[in-house]
């Protein structure tokens, strides 16, 4: 009997032993972190780039440049949710339904119906979205299946709001927190008219209270989805709001068309930016442990990387039918090109080009009026020589502006110039092209200044008046050129596209259908 007890003692030691060490295992087992990631997916600045180049192949076309193509880009989205399903979203940061053919000739609907087809999950609005008008934009917003957001967009009547201001996504179980901002510089980077009755707020002001809502509502993360940019040149950036704001943990950021290849650590926020033209597809990754964000890194899927996956073909079918429709009017042919017309941006906001010299040459031909002057910005693409289609044009020109005569004085002329060029040598959408007159740049210190403006050869007056043929955006204000606004009208002339194509079939056009344009004559010489 006493061994049997010495038996059941060792037993219950052995037992105590055992259960002595299952509280240890059991929080072993409970602190196993749970780690979760969600894809975000994001673009900015593709004005309506949503036709893709062909892969590379007998065309010859460079293996590591071209525009991915919304095709593609759903292939790419596809896989990714394939492989992990609801942990991907895919958000838009402006500046998307303007600035191609396929975008213009429906005011931007085309790119909203596609964008729904896409699976788009929520988009803001950049400048360019407003160039339709207000009436067209909330035709084709009517049209989306996802949240437009803009917070610091209000009516000025009234301070309501005219946008949605957040949204708040679910991905692999977790709450993502979404709110919007829209560059002030709208006000004059689309034409003034078409915001009119808008205010558009200081967005770190705006952004703390969106911050603090979200979380509030209990997100596990806050995105910033903004059109505000990181140029220098702009007072309301991306890290304007990050240096006053607290609680953002991704910035989506588009307007100045940054490209950002690993994205940008500003504090303790990622910023993504794409660079434009839909030429990267951005992703983001945040990985969060037991609920909590722990780690966030930006990478971009280059034109390169997106030839391995496989268009989807419904989408390719949808833009297919879309063209088709289009080419009514695009493939209407205006002659034959016998050299190039730049119009590249970094050359046109920065100099002159000689398709922004036949731009001007064309609105001082179709007025007369005493000189000419329009904004690089308003030059969106180069055309090579060869068969020049209405298409082609239209893409140069895409904006619908008309042109108007107004009556200035040679002060107004020579503080639009000054105006126009003090971003020089950087780039500038403002930068004046001219006809009718020429100018110099000057260099004083690390800044130029205007100097020796001649209209038709001789020094401008200050206390003249002349007549100055411009488009309707600059006319009113837009680009800052506040010199010009409120100026009596004497001519409205018509649309600036069709005046160009005009100036081509009747001026510089032979009898075989073919013509070039040149300019000998330098018109904004830079002294050094």
């Amino acid at each position: 009997m006493q061994k049997f007890y010495q038996t059941l003692l060792s037993l219950f030691l052995v037992l105590g032993l055992i259960f002595s060490f299952l509280p240890a295992f059991a929080q072993a087992e409970e602190a196993e972190p749970e780690v979760k990631n969600v894809y975000i997916f994001h673009e900015n600045d593709i004005h309506g780039r949503v036709v893709g180049d062909p892969a590379p192949g007998a065309d010859g076309k460079p293996v590591k440049e071209g525009i991915i193509g919304y095709d593609r880009v759903k292939g790419i989205i596809n896989t990714f949710k394939e492989l992990y399903p609801e942990s991907v979203l895919y958000l838009d940061a402006g500046d998307a339904i303007h600035g191609t053919n396929f975008a213009t000739l429906s005011k931007g609907q085309s790119v909203i119906r596609l964008m729904n087809e896409m699976g788009l999950n929520a988009m803001t609005l950049g400048n360019h979205e407003f160039n339709y008008g207000k009436e067209d934009l909330d035709a084709a917003i009517k049209e989306a299946d996802f949240p437009v957001v803009s917070a610091n967009i209000v009516q000025e009547a009234d301070g309501s709001q005219v946008f949605e201001s957040s949204t708040i996504l679910e991905a692999n179980g977790l709450k993502i927190g979404v709110f919007g901002l829209s560059t002030p510089e709208t006000k004059v980077k689309s034409s003034p008219p078409n915001t009119e009755g808008y205010e558009f707020l200081d967005p770190a002001e705006v952004a703390q209270e969106q911050v603090d809502a979200l979380r509030a509502a209990g997100v596990d993360a806050v995105v910033l989805l903004c059109h505000l940019g990181m140029d220098e040149e702009s007072e309301f950036t991306s890290y304007y709001v990050l240096d006053k704001v607290e609680g953002i943990d991704l910035v989506i950021d588009g307007h100045s068309h940054t490209y950002l290849p690993e994205g940008e650590m500003h504090g303790d926020t990622l910023i993504a930016s794409t660079g434009s033209y839909q030429e990267n597809l951005g992703l983001v990754t945040l990985t969060f442990t037991d609920g909590k964000l722990t780690d966030k890194t930006a990478e971009l899927i280059s034109f390169e990387d997106a030839m391995q996956y496989t268009p989807d073909q419904d989408i390719a079918d949808y833009i297919a039918a879309i063209e088709e429709e289009n080419k009514r009017y695009t493939e209407v042919e205006v002659g034959t090109l016998l050299n190039d017309l730049d119009g590249e941006r970094e050359h046109v906001r920065a100099g002159e080009t000689n398709m922004g010299n036949l731009v001007v040459d064309a609105l001082l031909w179709a007025t007369d009026a005493d000189v000419a002057l329009s904004n690089g910005g308003n030059v969106r693409a180069s055309i090579p020589a060869g068969k020049v289609t209405m298409g082609d044009l239209l893409t140069v020109l895409p904006f619908g502006n008309m042109v108007t005569v107004i009556e200035v004085s040679g002060q107004d002329i020579m503080d639009a110039l000054a105006y126009g060029t003090d971003a020089y040598p950087a780039t500038a959408g403002k930068f004046p092209h001219v006809a009718g007159m020429s100018y110099e740049l000057h260099q004083d210190g690390e800044a130029y200044k205007v100097e020796n403006i001649l209209v038709a050869g001789e020094p401008i007056d200050p206390a003249a008046s002349y007549k100055l043929a411009t488009n309707d955006f600059l006319a009113v204000g837009g680009d800052g050129y506040t010199m010009f606004e409120g100026k009596p009208e004497i001519m409205l002339q018509g649309l600036m596209l069709d005046l160009v194509v005009d100036y081509i079939q009747e001026v510089l056009m032979d009898e075989a259908g073919n013509f070039g344009y040149e300019f000998t004559e330098p018109r904004i010489i830079v002294a050094d």
